[in-house]
């Protein structure tokens, strides 16, 4: 089986580590980045199968790393999950570009759910 990579921006260090554990434990090959410093200096060199984002980040807002993913003609088609523990579904889903929106907190089966969706 080909396993999927999936780059997720997260500042939470429980949150990113039970999304990596969890992940990695059903196939994938998960890069985990607290900043957006940390993602852009990855995404420069190499693209995954799907992003996870946080909205609220330390030095960035994912809505505005999702617009830049979409914009970027090597990673446009690449889906995007935005998650957020603040801002509700509907503004989320019409203020950016991505693909799903999944509020916090959230059941990891649903999370792997949608991840499937939109890797199939």
């Amino acid at each position: 089986m080909n396993k999927s990579d999936i780059y997720i921006i997260e500042d939470n260090e429980d949150i990113g580590y039970v999304l990596t554990y969890f992940l990695q434990d059903e196939g994938y090959n998960v890069s985990l980045f607290p900043t957006v410093a940390d993602f852009n200096m990855a995404f420069e060199k190499s693209c995954p199968d799907l992003f996870l984002i946080d909205v609220m980040l330390p030095d960035g807002n994912g809505i505005n790393v999702c617009t830049y993913i979409k914009n970027d003609t090597r990673t446009g088609q690449i889906p995007v999950i935005l998650m957020s523990a603040h801002a509700p579904a509907e503004l989320m889903s019409k203020e950016s570009c991505a693909n799903a929106f999944l509020n916090k907190p959230f059941d990891l089966h649903v999370l792997l759910g949608t991840i499937r969706e939109h890797l199939s």
